[in-house]
């Protein structure tokens, strides 16, 4: 089952493990892909229309997924309880009447996902968000057809005020498709000033407001014009993930390139393979942002007679950079390990063992610990694995319940005993060899190989984020090729 553009970009938005509610569903595609990836369990939908409803209802049928669902008439959330859902789908509508289902259910407020497409009505829909207590987090953009549509990603807080630009088309991004739909808003702007100007009465105050808009527009196309250096993307890890702080074995810093390049384009991957880098070229890129570096123990040279001369040639050729950081991103804040952590649900958070403090007095180190509700070894593996989204799992179950866990992002089964001595009762790491799961039923230690892969790709959203953010005129994508390599059977 293929979904839409439209849809596939707010179904990569939803969490792995999400509990669905998809307000005006018609023909019910996106719950149905969902629970077909695996990425819900559960799904509600609902529309206003017995007719829709039933669509859907038969699209579930069609799948097989029909007992996985509840299909509810009603209008917008009112027959959705809070406690049923973490994450709202609506998709398809008018922002106002985005808004006015919104403001039917204020508890979307507490504790929910939102992500909302609008038809129309664009400013409106941000504008009542940013005044009645609502985030936007995040927005990206849909190419269908001829038309753009803007997914916004949102939760409940406070959010600085929006320019009267931004309430039109959103914040800027890295998004590649932020220049198109500053183009696309525009005009809808230019209509819409045309058409007061022209009226037999003309509203000044409307006129004088649209005219701002456009001056903010004007302004935000220039900005995405602004070129940024791969020397600036450098510059810039190096303050969120210091290479200095990398492992005496480690070969993380700026590996490929010309620093003073231009950089319009980020594809962010785990691993830099002859895929990725054909990828990027594809995509126009002229930087990749790595975690494991593509030049690993020295290469005595570079033809096309080994896979990592094949690689270094490829880049070389196409012009496209490259920056990995591995163990320093593994041991800051922010970096690998909690990523992981906070993508398994664990609150309380410290370091499993520090290794130092930075330039700044930051302390860091590899690994976290923290806890989770306490829980049958079982249910917390199979959550693991779905929350990675791993082919699969080895384990130990060390004959206690998991509750206080320790998470190790690619091969940390050496740091068995710091997780011991933490008084962990679970250990989540990679790569784990045979003696070691030997030591961990001997000591009393559940221990659980996810993957060298799920416990560290983790870190690739993280650094579209992080990247983005900062230089919201470069496109940043993570890679959609570069997958874990083996299965289980």
């Amino acid at each position: 089952m293929e979904l839409t553009p439209r849809l596939q970009t707010i179904a990569e938005q939803v969490p792995q493990g999400a509990r669905l509610a998809d307000i005006g569903t018609d023909h019910g595609y996106l719950p149905v892909w969902l629970l077909l990836a695996g990425r819900t369990e559960h799904a509600i939908a609902t529309d206003l229309r017995a007719g829709p409803l039933e669509r859907a209802r038969q699209t579930a049928r069609r799948f097989q997924v029909e007992r996985q669902m509840d299909f509810r008439l009603c209008n917008g959330l009112s027959a959705v309880q809070p406690e049923e859902t973490d994450t709202v789908v609506i998709a398809g509508m008018g922002g106002e009447t985005i808004a006015s289902i919104l403001e039917s259910a204020p508890w979307t407020k507490e504790g929910t996902l939102l992500l909302l497409q609008p038809m129309t009505g664009f400013a409106d829909l941000r504008n009542w968000l940013q005044r009645n207590g609502y985030q936007i987090q995040s927005e990206r953009i849909a190419c269908e057809g001829k038309r753009l549509y803007s997914i916004l990603l949102v939760t409940g807080g406070e959010m600085p005020a929006l320019t009267p630009a931004e309430q039109w088309a959103g914040r800027q991004s890295g998004d590649p498709l932020r220049a198109e739909y500053l183009k696309m808003i525009r005009k809808k702007v230019e209509k819409s000033l045309s058409g007061h100007r022209a009226a037999h009465t003309p509203d000044q105050t409307a006129i004088e407001k649209l005219k701002t808009v456009l001056s903010g527009l004007e302004g935000m196309e220039k900005e995405l014009n602004t070129m940024t250096t791969v020397g600036e993307v450098l510059a810039f890890l190096q303050e969120k993930a210091p290479f200095e702080l990398q492992e005496d074995f480690d070969n993380a810093g700026f590996l490929v390139g010309r620093e003073g390049a231009q950089v319009s384009k980020i594809l962010v991957s785990l691993d830099i393979t002859e895929q990725v880098v054909e990828e990027a070229a594809e995509l126009g890129a002229q930087l990749i942002v790595a975690h494991h570096p593509v030049i690993f123990g020295g290469a005595q040279s570079v033809t096309d007679q080994t896979v990592t001369g094949r690689i270094l040639l490829a880049l070389a050729e196409q012009g496209i950079a490259a920056i990995c950081a591995h163990t320093n991103l593994d041991a800051v804040e922010g970096g690998v390990n909690d990523a992981l952590a906070l993508r398994l649900g664990l609150t309380g958070l410290e370091l499993l063992k520090q290794s130092g403090v930075d330039g700044e007095g930051r302390p860091y180190g590899i690994g976290r610990v923290g806890t989770v509700t306490e829980q049958p070894l079982y249910d917390f593996a199979m959550g693991v694995k779905r929350l990675l989204g791993a082919n699969g799992l080895r384990l130990v179950d060390g004959g206690r319940p998991a509750h206080k866990i320790a998470v190790g992002g690619g091969a940390c089964a050496s740091m068995m005993e710091d997780a011991l001595a933490k008084g962990c009762d679970t250990f989540v790491t990679s790569d784990v060899k045979y003696n070691h799961f030997l030591d961990a039923k001997a000591q009393g230690l559940n221990l659980i190989d996810a993957g060298h892969f799920p416990t560290e790709d983790v870190i690739c959203p993280v650094l579209r984020d992080w990247l983005a953010q900062r230089f919201p005129q470069v496109s940043v994508t993570v890679s959609a090729r570069h997958h874990e390599v083996f299965s289980y059977l």
